[in-house]
Formats: structure tokens, C-alpha cells, sequence
């Protein structure tokens, strides 16, 4: 197995209902023109006992509604609505936005369309001068951000009209059950859009808007219910950054109704996706609201009545992408360790686009760490062919509000199969194992060092491993983790891969587009309150005891962990005198290890490969 198999792999993903119940899907590949680098090309199809393309041009977030589907498509560089009619035909453009169309949804009668857009606004140039009067003024995989906040605007009768122009961006909006107005959420200024604060709010088709609630938290996954209610998802930052979300329910006479808490959506970290999934609050067609939540390394659907009675409605042996009820039935799209998405009814498995295209991979083995504290730490290790002792990888995931678990990782897979065993696994701060669990209370590098570390010993234990060959490796906060582990221990790895890192959280603070909020959530400080800690916590403040020779890694547009942390880690091993070397991609973001341009993720994964091979 080699890396160049990810040209190779197809990815399912915006599973919705489709005509006469069948289930509609975007199926994504990859191109590769003889003369043009490689590209996805997604592609609108169904399922109807076989595999059927209803477009071959780009489509993607597609829904049906009465005698139509309708799907996105880039013309010009920006995005625009299209329809597609079932009686046959071309797809008709409906939209022309300069700014082009940054979502939709479309009335329950079909008559109406809602659409996110910022209207014909057109930014400046490249190589003109912007001037920005609020924050952020970037965010990863976008860029410099628009000065025009994002409007609702109303499509009717062929035409489109402006329907609610707000201060700050609209974020979400919903259809209302009768279909005669909307619900939608924004933050009320500056400073909530800042703090991921938002409030949500109704409109009618006349424009008027009123004020729901909010104002405490972020507001999302907004579902109406056919008595007047609203479905939706929020907190309000109570845990800081590890806060848990919570499902409520607030009724047409505004009471408002807290039926579940948890780790809504799926968390678990997988580089075999490409593509969008529904996890967010739905209306089933018994009544009840199903959602994604993670739960101990896989993300299972979870019905909820109004009432709050909760019952999984899946097993945990797959990990739930994206769901949807076609003609009454469930179906979702789901993975698991060995195989990407494929299309499920119930358990059964309807369709792997990859059969016969992925190897056959194995299962990790499972590993409970019971820690001192008295928690316990879930992981994995995948074993290389022979007896051993192996060379052993401790491979961080990210967020660190997020989990390893029951989903794809293909580079796990390939540094097992050029010999390295890989131990992974969920330290405190990972969802999926309570609120406590998940809050690492301003304890970066503290009780999350301890998991993991006592997890590699565990693992060195008890499998045939060469305690003397250790490597760790880990992106964005895997990366922070690495950094960390090297300079606090010295003398424990061999090797190391720091990929998307923050080593310096004072320079983070400003250059990051999440920075002033991600920083104050995770560690309760700005710069001029408690810059002692901040300085504590940057993994800089060690440097200069790392010993590990190091392959750092760095997207140049990457705006979450902003490519000056890469550089600045970089720079000071090398003028200490650590082998290190610096893989630095152009054009590419924050996400290069799941959705950047192919041949870019292949040259990465031939990095690591490389360094791990020569240093392990």
C-alpha cells in the first residue's frame, strides 16, 4: 500500500431524501487531467439499487422539494443555486450574486427559496488595500473576509429580493412549518460575533424581525416543529472551550425545554472525507428529534422526544456521517475503522463505493488505560506484520475537542504498513466521554500529558514494542502536544512531525481567526491579563530543551494555527542545533490533511514517511 492510493478512494457525503424515497448524495473522486494538477470532482447521484449520476458537472448541497432538486455549483468562482427539474432537462441557474449564494433553503411548498447570501457585493481586488473596522478579518480556508455582512434574501416568482440585512453575518436560517416565515440566528454586535455568540431570531415575509432569546452562547441546528416550536442546539460557554452542547426545545408560547446534553455531531477525526453530512437536529417521521452525538470513539444517531426521553437508535460498530429518512426509512451514511462512507438502510450496507479499490486494513486493537486519577483513557494500536519489537508512533489528535475513534485514518494505516506500530487514543479534553471529562480547565500540556504518556507506557507494556524507537506526531493541537512532549521530555522520542502547531500563544492570540475568543475559552487569559501563563503554556518557553529531531510541518494560508508557529518552532531548533526540517505547502490551509489538493496530502504523507524512516 502506498500513498498514491488516495487517488484511488471516493467519498460519500450531503446524504438528503430524494424523489420517490430514494436516498440523494453528492459521490466526490478524484481528477486527474493530464496537464492540470489533480482535483475532487463531486457529482449529484441516488440510489436506486445501483449507483445513478443525475448530474456530471459539479453539484453539491443538494435538496428536493415537489418537482425539482436543488444543488450549488461554482460559476465564476462563486457559488450559485441551481435547480434541476425531475420531468427532465438542464439544470437552471436560479441565482446570479456576484458574491454568489452561501446557502439556501426552500419553503415547505417550494414556492420560495431563502438564500445566504452577501447580495452583489464584490471585494477588492487582490492587489488593492483593504481596510477592516471590526474582527475577524480572515478565517481559514476562505481567506480575507467580506466587508458586507451576509443578508437573507427571499427568491420568488424568479426573482430575488433583500429580506433581512443585518449588522453582523446571518449564520443560519430555517423555514418555519405553514411556510410564512423564518427562523434564523445572528449575533446582535461586535463583540458577541467575537465571543461565538449568537441570538436567534424570526422573520416574516414582510421583512419584520423579532428577537427570540440568546445572547449566552452559540445557537445552531435550528429544526421547527409542526406545533410552532423550535428545535436547536446551544450552551453558554459555562466549561469554556470543552463546553458540552445541550438539545433544547422551546415552545410556540416561548418555554423553553432542555431534553439532552452530550457531544452533539460528530467529532471523530477520519482523512477519508470529503464533504458535508446532516447530524444536526431532525424532525423524524415518529415524532421524535434524531441527532448525531459522539459517545466513546463513534458518533451514533440519538432520538429524543419533546418530552426529553432519549434512546440510541444505532449500535456503535459504525460512525454516523450523516443521516436522512427517505420514504419513512433511515438511512445514513457511515464508516468505520477499515472503510470510508458508504450508504447504509438500517445496519445493512447498501453501497462501498471503495469495494475493491481500498485494501483490506485491520481493526486497532483497543486499549482502556486506567489512569491513576481514576479515569479511564480509550485508545488504540495498530501492529505492523512480524513478531517485533516494533518501532512505536504516538499519533495526537487535534482540537483538542475532538476524538479518535471508529473512523478511517489513512495515514495511521500507511505508517503501519511501511512498519510502524501506531499507538492513539482520547486524553482528557477529547468528547464523547462526559462534560468533565471533555473540560481541560486552562490545563493544557498538564492533565492531558499525563493521559497521554501513561497511555504509551501502558501500550510499550503490553504489546512488542521497542520502548528506545518511540516518535509522537500530532496536528493543530496534536501539534501544540508534540511540541510540548519534546521540550518537557527530552530524552523520551526519537523522532517527531509537528504539522498545523501553535507554539507560541501570545502571537496566536492576534494572528489565529479564532485567536482572542479560542485563547481567553481555553485558557482564561488574554496578553495583558495573565501573560505569565500564556508565556507558561507556549511550548516556546521550552524550546530550548528539545533534543528531537523534528520534521515541522505548515500550510502558508493557514489562518487557525497562522504558519508564523511553524516558523518560529522551526527556526529555534535549528539554531539550537536539532536536526529539523520544514515542509511548507503553498495555496493550502488549516485542512491540507483531509481536503487539500491531492497531490499536496501525497507529498505530505511522503514527509512523514521519510522523516519517520530515516530518524526511527
Amino acid at each position: 500500500m502506498n500513498t498514491d492510493l488516495l487517488y484511488q478512494l471516493r467519498f460519500l457525503s450531503d446524504l438528503t431524501e430524494g424523489p420517490a424515497g430514494k436516498p440523494l448524495f453528492i459521490y466526490t473522486d478524484i481528477e486527474r487531467p493530464e496537464k492540470e494538477p489533480p482535483r475532487y470532482r463531486s457529482r449529484l447521484a441516488t440510489w436506486d439499487g445501483g449507483l445513478r449520476f443525475l448530474t456530471q458537472g459539479e453539484a453539491k448541497a443538494p435538496f428536493w422539494r415537489g418537482n425539482y432538486i436543488y444543488f450549488t455549483r461554482k460559476v465564476d468562482k462563486a457559488s450559485q443555486l441551481f435547480r434541476l427539474p425531475l420531468a427532465g432537462g438542464e439544470a437552471e441557474q436560479l441565482t446570479q450574486f456576484k458574491s454568489g449564494v452561501e446557502g439556501y433553503k426552500v419553503s415547505p411548498d417550494g414556492s420560495r427559496i431563502a438564500l445566504l447570501t452577501r447580495g452583489d457585493y464584490e471585494p477588492p481586488r487582490p492587489d488593492e488595500p483593504r481596510t477592516y473596522q471590526t474582527w475577524p478579518v480572515k478565517f481559514d480556508a476562505r481567506g480575507l473576509l467580506p466587508e458586507q455582512p451576509r443578508e437573507i434574501w427571499l427568491w420568488e416568482n424568479n426573482q430575488a429580493r433583500p429580506l433581512v440585512k443585518f449588522s453582523q453575518d446571518i449564520e443560519e436560517v430555517a423555514w418555519n412549518t405553514p411556510g410564512d416565515g423564518l427562523f434564523f440566528t445572528a449575533s446582535a454586535t461586535p463583540q458577541e460575533r467575537w465571543a461565538w455568540v449568537q441570538r436567534a431570531y424570526q422573520v416574516g415575509l414582510d421583512g419584520r424581525v423579532e428577537e427570540l432569546f440568546g445572547g449566552v452562547g452559540p445557537v445552531g441546528g435550528l429544526e421547527p416543529t409542526p406545533d410552532g416550536g423550535l428545535v436547536y442546539l446551544a450552551h453558554a460557554w459555562e466549561r469554556g472551550g470543552g463546553t458540552q452542547s445541550r438539545l433544547y426545545y422551546r415552545g410556540r408560547n416561548g418555554a423553553i425545554r432542555l431534553l439532552a446534553e452530550g457531544s452533539f455531531l460528530n467529532s471523530v477525526n477520519s482523512d477519508m472525507r470529503i464533504g458535508a453530512g446532516s447530524q444536526t437536529p431532525k424532525l423524524g417521521p415518529d415524532g421524535r428529534v434524531y441527532v448525531v452525538v459522539t459517545l466513546e470513539g463513534s458518533a451514533r444517531l440519538l432520538a429524543v422526544t419533546l418530552e426529553g426521553q432519549a434512546q440510541l437508535v444505532n449500535s456503535a460498530e459504525s460512525n454516523t456521517l450523516g443521516f436522512a429518512f427517505c420514504a419513512n426509512e433511515l438511512y445514513t451514511l457511515s464508516e468505520n475503522f477499515t472503510r470510508g462512507a458508504c450508504l447504509a438502510r438500517g445496519e445493512e450496507v447498501l453501497y462501498d463505493p471503495n469495494a475493491g479499490i481500498l485494501p483490506e486494513l485491520p481493526t486497532p486493537q483497543e486499549v482502556r488505560h486506567q489512569a491513576p486519577e481514576g479515569h479511564t483513557v480509550q485508545g488504540w494500536v495498530l501492529l505492523p506484520e512480524g513478531e517485533g519489537p516494533h518501532p512505536v508512533i504516538l499519533y495526537i489528535h487535534g482540537g483538542p475537542h475532538t476524538a479518535f475513534g471508529n473512523a478511517p485514518m489513512l495515514q495511521l494505516q500507511l505508517f503501519r504498513d511501511a512498519g510502524f506500530a501506531v499507538a492513539f487514543c482520547n486524553p482528557r479534553g477529547s468528547t464523547g466521554y462526559g462534560q468533565d471529562f471533555t473540560d481541560l480547565g486552562q490545563r493544557w500540556g498538564d492533565i492531558d500529558e499525563k493521559d497521554l504518556l501513561g497511555f504509551l507506557d501502558e501500550v510499550l507494556a503490553r504489546f512488542p514494542l521497542d520502548p528506545s524507537r518511540v516518535a509522537v506526531a500530532g496536528g493543530s493541537y496534536g501539534g501544540y502536544m508534540t511540541n510540548w512532549l519534546t521540550a518537557r521530555h527530552p530524552d523520551r522520542f526519537k523522532a517527531a512531525v509537528t504539522d498545523r502547531s501553535i507554539c507560541n500563544w501570545t502571537s496566536f492570540y492576534g494572528a489565529s481567526d479564532i485567536g482572542p475568543r479560542f485563547t481567553f475559552l481555553e485558557l482564561g487569559s488574554r496578553p495583558w491579563e495573565n501573560p505569565e501563563l500564556l508565556w507558561q503554556k507556549s511550548p516556546l518557553s521550552l524550546a530550548h530543551q528539545v533534543q528531537t529531531p523534528t520534521l515541522v510541518v505548515h500550510s502558508e494560508q493557514d489562518h487557525r494555527c497562522p504558519i508564523d508557529q511553524g516558523e518560529t518552532w522551526y527556526t529555534v531548533l535549528l539554531q539550537k542545533g536539532v536536526p529539523s526540517r520544514f515542509f511548507r505547502v503553498p495555496e493550502e490551509g488549516h485542512e491540507l490533511s483531509r481536503s487539500g489538493r491531492p497531490d499536496r496530502r501525497i507529498a505530505r504523507l511522503n514527509a512523514y514517511l521519510e522523516w519517520f524512516k530515516r530518524y526511527l
